[in-house]
């Protein structure tokens, strides 16, 4: 952003009508005088949704320590080989060996401005490591990938979040570049899919449009993408959309490389729609100028108009797109901008769906595994189809058959009238779930989502609340953005970004968030069979598909990727296939929403137990099993970090051929259990359950989740 430019930005933070700089009271009075749009109680009341996209940003990186999400703070995170948590990546950058997570203060150095780091396919493949995500610390800068931001760096962020919803398992849709994941956000596959081709997983795979102007297009290659787009398909339908792009878009309009787009007429629906930008008809400098002013203009003018289209997708600038070294205060006074057009026109913000995500992680660092299917030789099992999940290498390091996503978490916020309340919805998303809540709300189908995606990626459509939408504008208190250079400037003066020479452990805010109901219901049922191999039953009881991980805390084999679709189950033993497990067995069972089941033991052994949840009576019942002769004791003890309306450890002696039942109540901890069970009389044998009941109502987010835990 060159002088010029950004003055006329300042100017335009600063201009009351634009009412960004302090979300002015008149502006809420107006919005709060104006009831939610809700004729129906249904997803039938939003008549318009906004996407807007960011670039490469993870989850960790931007809301890692934001409070009631799983983040900094997640009481349960991954187990590296080796031992240690994921949070202490290996590396040889750092005297002690490995480096942590740590915070990129922006009031006393130069955190706003870091480069991104490698983000290809292959380079994330290898960073993911079959599922073991020990390998960040493989790579160059560090200094950059293990940076994460706070509520001071991020004020505008972190307040949408507290007044509406943000997502904390939304991810990439692959795990590569750009390109890629905008082709899910715009098509629903990057030509694998349903398409049935060969995956795109490359940025420079097709010609880039260096600006939105279709007259320096590049000719398309024999090679181009052909199938169709979700926006060709609305027009199809009859359903108004719209691209909002200034000249310099940063290439991110991924329409532009399509055949219908490029190159189509001007006097098209295509090109007006699709192709042309805001300020395509003014003269002189003002035509090209891209400093987000005319974005807005464009923006305002169509909601004046009462011509906001039912979808638009909103694409930036370069240097107001939050890449790096795109800072992001810039991109969230873009985005203040954008709401704060909506909030001057309440009666459309209050039947609007506002939608603020990131394309990829940009190789910044985020702390929960990928999930993926199992293709090529990676070890478990599918019930549903896993056709166009894979992408052939038959060279680099890592060759085969590879999985293109999900991709690393990435930051989400749904701002509507339906998402007030500062909830946190954990239902797994990727990009191609705003496509389904376009064809929910629209009825237009995109076919070319795969079967595995629609099987375990939600429709964003569990965090609303369509029946009863919250009305209490006169709460919604947003920060002013008109600052943002100030800070700019404040974060440049400071000293260098490095990694601390003495590392602690980084902190996430305390205290729970309301937390959306959830699909899920998931049992894992654990026993050895008749021939001596220990086995488990992965039970999907729930509306949607799930990803269940398997790891070997021996380090001997795995992991093991399942995914159980929804009413679907299924039995392994495939630990015992290559060895892994012989007489000894220590497995981790890892799945949605903090959910992780712990098996240690020997094949002799003969304690068993079971976990059962009693959703109407939010409680689970554990059920102490004994087929020896002899009495067999059990104690079980209750993590401290939740509370306890009772005991919270308790012991049994169980007669020999008997089976106890210990209920547990867990309305004290919000549904919320982690109980760790062992037996005085066979030291090899735990068993650990955590996670949160479901009874299809909201709830509480996790109170575990604050401090970093580096032992697992």
């Amino acid at each position: 952003m060159n002088d010029a430019t950004r003055r006329r930005f300042l100017q335009m933070a600063a201009g009351a009508g634009a009412g960004a700089a302090g979300m002015l009271p008149g502006l809420i009075e107006r919005a709060a005088a104006i009831a939610a749009n809700s004729p129906t109680g249904t997803i039938r009341d939003v008549e318009h949704v906004v996407i807007f996209m960011q670039e490469n940003r993870s989850f960790d990186h931007y809301f890692g320590s934001y409070n009631g999400v799983r983040g900094l703070g997640d009481p349960r995170p991954l187990r590296l080989p080796g031992g240690g948590s994921v949070w202490a990546q290996p590396s040889a950058q750092h005297p002690d060996g490995f480096v942590l997570p740590f915070h990129g203060d922006s009031t006393t150095t130069q955190s706003f401005r870091v480069d991104g780091s490698e983000q290809g396919h292959q380079h994330n493949l290898t960073i993911f490591n079959r599922g073991r995500c020990d390998r960040w610390g493989a790579t160059r800068q560090l200094h950059q990938r293990m940076l994460h931001y706070g509520a001071g760096d991020l004020p505008f962020y972190y307040a949408l979040a507290n007044a509406f919803t943000i997502c904390d398992a939304y991810h990439a849709s692959t795990l590569t570049q750009t390109y890629p994941n905008r082709l899910h956000l715009f098509t629903g596959c990057n030509g694998g899919g349903t398409v049935g081709g060969d995956p795109e997983m490359d940025n420079y795979g097709e010609d880039e449009t260096p600006s939105a102007d279709m007259a320096t297009d590049q000719p398309l290659r024999p090679d181009a993408y052909r199938w169709t787009t979700y926006a060709e398909r609305l027009e199809q339908a009859g359903v108004s959309w719209k691209v909002y792009q200034e000249y310099d878009n940063f290439g991110d309009n991924t329409l532009s490389v399509f055949p219908a787009f490029r190159p189509c007429a001007r006097d098209s629906a295509l090109y007006r729609r699709g192709r042309s930008w805001v300020s395509e008809h003014k003269t002189g400098a003002d035509r090209t100028r891209s400093d987000g002013e005319q974005l807005v203009e464009g923006f305002r003018r169509d909601l004046a108009a009462g011509t906001l289209p039912q979808v638009s997708w909103i694409v930036t600038a370069a240097d107001l797109s939050e890449h790096p070294t795109a800072v992001p205060a810039r991109g969230e006074h873009l985005c203040a901008e954008l709401i704060a057009a909506l909030v001057d026109h309440p009666e459309v913000f209050a039947k609007t769906v506002f939608i603020v995500n990131y394309d990829e992680s940009g190789g910044f660092y985020d702390h929960m595994p990928s999930p993926v299917p199992p293709v090529g030789d990676l070890p478990g099992h599918s019930t549903v189809s896993i056709a166009g999940e894979a992408k052939h290498y038959a060279s680099g390091d890592n060759q085969g058959a590879q999985p293109i996503g999900l991709g690393i978490r990435v930051p989400a916020l749904l701002v509507s009238p339906w998402s007030r309340g500062g909830f946190v919805c954990s239902e797994l998303f990727d990009h191609t779930s705003v496509l389904r809540f376009l064809e929910a709300r629209f009825g237009v189908a995109e076919p070319n989502i795969g079967p595995w995606r629609r099987a375990v990626c939600g429709d964003l459509i569990s965090a609303f609340d369509f029946a009863q939408p919250n009305r209490d504008w006169a709460s919604l208190a947003l920060p002013g953005t008109a600052d943002f250079e100030q800070r700019i400037a404040r974060s440049q003066a400071g000293r260098a970004t490095a990694i601390p020479a003495v590392q602690s452990a980084s902190r996430q805010m305390s205290g729970q968030r309301p937390a959306r109901a959830l699909p899920y219901r998931l049992d894992i049922l654990a026993r050895v069979d008749a021939d001596r191999r220990f086995r488990l039953d992965l039970v999907n009881r729930g509306t949607t598909g799930a990803v269940l991980t398997v790891h070997d805390n021996h380090d001997r084999g795995g992991p093991w990727h399942y995914t159980i679709g929804a009413g679907d189950h299924y039995a392994s033993t495939q630990w015992h296939d290559d060895g892994t497990v012989t007489d000894r067995y220590d497995l981790s069972v890892i799945g949605p929403d903090g959910l992780l089941r712990r098996y240690a033991g020997t094949l002799a052994g003969t304690a068993e137990v079971g976990l059962l949840a009693l959703p109407s009576q939010d409680a689970v019942e554990l059920s102490l099993a004994n087929p020896a002769t002899v009495p067999l004791r059990y104690t079980i003890t209750l993590d401290p970090a939740y509370p306890a309306s009772t005991l919270r450890t308790r012991a049994f002696t169980v007669p020999a051929g008997a089976t106890l039942r210990d209920r547990w109540d867990l309305a004290a901890s919000d549904r919320w259990y982690d109980l760790t069970i062992r037996s005085p009389d066979d030291p090899a044998f735990l068993r650990r359950f955590a996670g949160k009941v479901e009874n299809g109502r909201p709830g509480r987010t996790d109170p575990a989740i604050g401090e970093m835990r580096l032992d697992v």
